[in-house]
């Protein structure tokens, strides 16, 4: 196999795993073709939730300071008592969620 052909890369889905993956390689100089199933990319009207360790990623492949101008960042996720809406527990994000987990 020739070096040219040795350095391309075929991704299946331009979800959020395939467009990230096909930065990676791109940003080491792979040639890279994602396969997608939709005539287009839109949007579907689902709100998505990023993991520390996925914002991480996104910050390495330099495209995370773009998301957040378009991202919400919750300040918390709180669980209640279904029938009294009760707080049963908080767990804090925002901040300090960054400032914890990065």
């Amino acid at each position: 196999m020739d070096e040219a052909r040795a350095r391309q890369v075929v991704i299946a889905g331009a979800g959020v795993a395939g467009l990230t993956a096909a930065l990676a390689f791109a940003g080491r100089g792979y040639t890279v073709t994602v396969l997608e199933q939709a005539r287009q990319l839109e949007v579907v009207g689902a709100g998505l939730q990023l993991s520390p360790n996925a914002t991480r990623i996104l910050r390495r492949l330099g495209v995370l300071d773009r998301l957040r101008l378009s991202a919400i960042r919750p300040e918390a996720v709180v669980l209640k008592d279904a029938a009294t809406l009760r707080e049963l527990a908080r767990v804090p994000l925002g901040q300090a969620g960054e400032s914890r987990w990065g």
